[in-house]
């Protein structure tokens, strides 16, 4: 290599090196100087929580990290997320680039991806569906109640053996997205099923993986799967392929007897058919509604089994609040007949156990990301157009000041006033917040008490070793996931 050539590749490392570490006051605090080209990447630890808390404690309640060139904002606090994601909705709703999108082949489209005029009339549409299918209502609950008789005959027949509840739990939860997506359920054994489950189970373990593959797409080239990508957009491919060959054409070609008229498929292609004949301008098409059933089952599913694998863990952990509540329910409702969604008001402390998981277990710690179209300032700081913003939900769930000193210490009794009731302070968002608040969070919360209550009216929740519970450590992801543990469902009828 001549000296001509050494000295330009010097100049150009040193243009490079330069340009990224160019000051500009007026960003977000960094942590640190990034580096030339990958700036902040490999800073990041595999579990963002720590960092985020300490960043949060140094640099306050809006910091910024260079991620490849992309400045990536971090909203910290109650006010400020409020501030950014509802009084100030117009700049900050879009939802950022995400692999996981990319990967199904049908990117922008659906609900949780989309933007623009597609993300309005899809979102609008979906919510009127669920509406008109009784959402918030009497009859969506009722379809939950008797998803939930399945999956308590399915805990009852485990005969109080040991077992891990992740696939079961996504199971039921999936039933129910079912129900009211398709008309129908699936029983546990049924072949589509069991393979629908395995691949979103994959998908959202792993997708936090493949999202290096965006900042860095020439990876993808590289022989293997290091990085689980090739692998997750055939996952993805694959979901979305049952989703139109097995559940939209099976109901278009009306195939199943056991498929209702009133479904969102059935009530999605009615409109999209009624708009399209009256010449009406319209985003509405058989990818959306794929992408719109995928973005379902795929957020649905997994956030609130999971939510409810951290109901499980907590009772295991605090015997004496799982006993709490079965008194309250063997006292408010009795034990001859199963919990509805008409008894939530009665059973107070159940309801601030379930507060006090969701703010605990803090499911969505970091949401998903958002995006800033266009240049714009937070608190006298610039934001750059194209940047990733992300609201950090943990600095709202264990913030000392909302909450108190003993803010990690697991108390339901905090959300329970000195009249003995119910009281949810608005600084609970387990959902996040503003315009792309969870579509189904009614629904979840639904799902959530007539679960948890059926199953602490019937079974005694025991670990697998009495002496020893299992560990309240988590695993960080495209969720908060618990640690894998085993429970023991005991019949508390003595039919076991």
């Amino acid at each position: 290599m001549d000296l001509i050539t050494v000295l330009l590749a010097s100049v150009v490392v040193l243009f490079l090196y330069f340009w990224f570490l160019r000051a500009d006051g007026n960003y977000p605090p960094q942590p640190s100087r990034p580096l030339p080209v990958v700036g902040h990447l490999f800073s990041l630890e595999d579990d963002l929580r720590p960092q985020y808390k300490k960043w949060h404690k140094d640099l306050g309640e809006i910091f910024s990290l260079n991620m490849a060139g992309t400045i990536m904002v971090v909203i910290n606090g109650y006010d400020l997320i409020k501030e950014i994601f509802v009084k100030r909705a117009d700049e900050f709703s879009d939802r950022a680039p995400f692999f996981l999108d990319k990967a199904t082949g049908m990117p922008c489209k659906g609900i949780v991806f989309a933007n623009g005029k597609t993300w309005k009339e899809q979102r609008a549409t979906a919510l009127s569906i669920l509406r008109n299918l009784g959402m918030g209502k009497d009859t969506l609950a009722q379809i939950i109640q008797d998803e939930v008789g399945h999956f308590m005959q399915l805990l009852a027949q485990l005969e109080g053996r040991p077992t891990k509840m992740r696939i079961n739990m996504n199971m039921g939860i999936a039933n129910v997205i079912c129900s009211f997506l398709l008309g129908r359920r699936f029983e546990y054994d049924d072949p589509t099923f069991q393979k629908l489950m395995q691949l979103l189970r994959y998908i959202v373990g792993n997708t936090s993986k493949g999202e290096i593959v965006s900042v860095f797409p020439i990876l993808s080239l590289l022989p293997g799967d290091q990085f689980h990508s090739k692998r997750l957009a055939a996952s993805s491919k694959a979901v979305i392929e049952i989703i139109v060959e097995k559940f939209i054409r099976e109901i278009q070609d009306d195939t199943s007897e056991d498929v209702t008229p009133s479904n969102f498929v059935t009530l999605y292609l009615e409109e999209m058919g009624r708009k399209r004949k009256t010449g009406e301008e319209t985003t509405m098409d058989e990818e959306n509604l794929a992408k719109s059933i995928f973005d379902f089952l795929v957020a649905g599913t997994e956030t609130t089994s999971t939510s409810l694998l951290w109901c499980l863990l907590y009772a295991l952990n605090y015997p004496e609040v799982q006993e709490k509540i079965f008194k309250e329910i063997e006292n408010e409702i009795g034990l001859e007949r199963a919990p509805t969604s008409q008894d939530r008001t009665k059973l107070v402390y159940l309801n601030a156990f379930l507060a006090e998981v969701s703010r605990l277990a803090s499911v969505a710690a970091h949401a998903f990301t958002h995006y800033c179209p266009q240049e714009t300032t937070v608190k006298g700081y610039k934001v750059p157009k194209d940047s990733i913003i992300i609201p950090n939900l943990d600095s709202v769930m264990y913030d000392k000041k909302i909450w108190g000193n003993d803010v990690m210490s697991f108390k339901p009794e905090r959300f329970i006033n000195q009249e003995g009731k119910l009281h949810i302070p608005e600084q609970l968002i387990p959902f996040g917040i503003g315009r792309r608040i969870c579509l189904g969070e009614g629904m979840a919360q639904t799902i959530r008490f007539l679960i948890m209550s059926s199953m602490f009216q019937r079974f005694q929740l025991l670990p697998r070793d009495a002496e020893a519970p299992p560990s309240l450590g988590y695993v960080f992801g495209a969720d908060v996931s618990p640690q894998s543990f085993e429970i023991r469902f005991v019949d508390r009828r003595g039919e076991i």
